[in-house]
């Protein structure tokens, strides 16, 4: 009796110890959720950032472009800039930025990010009484079908007077992987997962096991799909290169679903132009193929899609078929197009990789985007303010 009364004397004090700790840490030190996507889906907005997120990252050595530790972080609606203010101040011009990761600009402070960029440029020009605010909802992996979902959600109902849509990469990517655009579920809305992710989920929804998780992981090793897709606090870019490396170039020719990108880019006209959104499309440029910087090509990792490590000039191809419905479309709808393909120079100058930017390629965007929207009169003014810009 006495053994098996210490036995549970034993037991209920470690259960005591490890509730204790599991709520010290929940109140004073909670770490992020790595399975937060599956527990809190969204069927609306598939991607997005929550309201107030922060995160602060160091640029790993070498970086090009990039140094130290950068903030990124959300507003008070989960877009990266200044808190927007509902209803639209009326002196307030809204302009909204959206697309993936060389939208969002993670790596790149506050500061320093295409939006903030674009906001200051635009905000020297324009007359003296009107402020100018712009929204970043980029957010990395995005698609076209997620910027359908942003713009109808979500930016549509905060009063925009312009959205810039920045896409491409993340559509090849996407056709690469052979997305279904349709969304279509064979089994119904049914999602089954297998016993050991139900057990990840669940063990997750505790700080000790979030930190165990992470414990496991970095004693096992990352798998190279978490490389390629972890956020972490320092860059990891070289990681990734080493993967790209580690699979030799095939001679594949990357799949495009061109017909898909066609038909989003044609709602997101649509969905613009009845609630009297101004739209700007805007290509997206690599760093493939340079001819002007040798160097740009160590830093190349999403050449490695799916398994597969494409060539140089296959992927570039491919891309260029994206930009080039994206033109099209904004031919047929009538929408301005900044072409950035052939503005932004292919080099350790102006790219961190393959598409996204340093600060120096930020900067460069936003001051020709600012100039593009003034020089097409997009911004709205009205009376004696739009005479005066207008001069």
């Amino acid at each position: 009796m006495k053994k098996y009364l210490g036995l549970m004397i034993s037991t209920g004090t470690l259960l005591v110890s490890i509730s204790i700790g599991e709520l010290f840490l929940r109140t004073f030190a909670p770490i992020s959720d790595p399975y937060a996507a599956f527990k809190t889906p969204s069927h609306y907005i598939p991607s997005q950032f929550p309201k107030h997120f922060r995160l602060v990252i160091e640029a790993e050595e070498g970086l090009p472009g990039v140094q130290g530790k950068n903030v990124f972080s959300t507003n008070n609606m989960g877009f990266r800039g200044d808190d927007l203010a509902r209803p639209k101040p009326d002196q307030e011009v809204r302009i909204f930025l959206v697309g993936g990761s060389t939208t969002e600009c993670m790596n790149l402070d506050d500061s320093q990010a295409l939006n903030q960029v674009l906001q200051d440029e635009l905000t020297r020009s324009i007359p003296h009484g009107t402020s100018v605010k712009v929204y970043n909802a980029g957010k990395a992996g995005d698609r076209s079908y997620d910027h359908v979902a942003m713009i109808v959600h979500r930016i549509v109902h905060l009063q925009p007077d312009l959205i810039v849509v920045f896409a491409g990469f993340n559509d090849l990517n996407a056709s690469i992987k052979n997305a279904d655009y349709l969304h279509y579920r064979a089994n119904g809305y049914e999602v089954k997962l297998a016993l050991p992710m139900l057990v990840k989920l669940l063990g997750t929804e505790f700080e000790l096991g979030k930190r165990l998780y992470y414990l496991l992981g970095s004693l096992t090793g990352k798998t190279d799909k978490q490389i390629f897709e972890e956020i972490p606090v320092k860059t990891n870019y070289w990681e990734k290169v080493k993967v790209r490396m580690s699979v030799p170039i095939s001679n594949t020719i990357p799949r495009t679903d061109l017909v898909a990108y066609r038909n989003n880019l044609t709602t997101i006209a649509g969905v613009a132009r009845v609630h009297g959104v101004r739209l700007v499309f805007m290509t997206q440029p690599s760093s493939w193929n340079s001819s002007i910087d040798p160097s740009i090509k160590n830093w190349h990792w999403m050449l490695h899609r799916a398994g597969t490590t494409y060539s140089e000039t296959a992927m570039e191809t491919a891309l260029t078929s994206f930009n080039k419905v994206m033109g099209e479309v904004a031919a047929e709808q009538g929408i301005p197009l900044v072409d950035l393909v052939n503005s932004i120079p292919k080099s350790t100058e102006f790219f961190i990789d393959d598409v996204h930017f340093n600060v120096k390629g930020a900067h460069a965007v936003g001051t020709q985007v600012a100039s593009f929207i003034l020089s097409k009169g997009l911004i709205p003014l009205d009376g004696n303010r739009q005479e005066a810009f207008l001069r």
